[in-house]
């Protein structure tokens, strides 16, 4: 059946397709990368060890069954892991100016203090 010009296109319902069933995504791989998302925030080290925590358990229970989260909980660890260390090596070297500060306070005196003029 050749299509004469000047008629009408018969209409063809698209094909259908199945819905592609979804895995369900981990809830603590969910829980770890929003508070990975909080250690950019301001939570820093609290949100930090959250992230770590939840990211962990997250993969533990993505191995075993199968739901979808494995990403989600790495990028969790890898930023909470990052923010940790950012805050240790803070307080580290805010350890190291105080006694910076306070060697350079005992290896040279200060100046004697002004006595008022008469």
């Amino acid at each position: 059946m050749e299509q004469q010009p000047g008629q009408p296109v018969p209409y063809t319902a698209p094909p259908s397709y199945a819905p592609q069933a979804s895995r369900p995504y981990n809830p603590w791989a969910i829980v770890s990368v929003s508070f990975a998302a909080s250690t950019v925030l301001g939570s820093w080290c609290f949100g930090g060890l959250i992230a770590v925590i939840t990211g962990h358990v997250a993969r533990h229970q993505v191995k075993t069954s199968g739901e979808a989260g494995g990403n989600l909980a790495l990028i969790g660890l890898i930023v909470g892991y990052v923010s940790i260390g950012l805050v240790l090596l803070f307080i580290a070297f805010y350890i190291g100016f105080i006694v910076l500060v306070l060697a350079l306070s005992a290896t040279h005196p200060g100046s004697p203090s002004p006595t008022p003029s008469q």
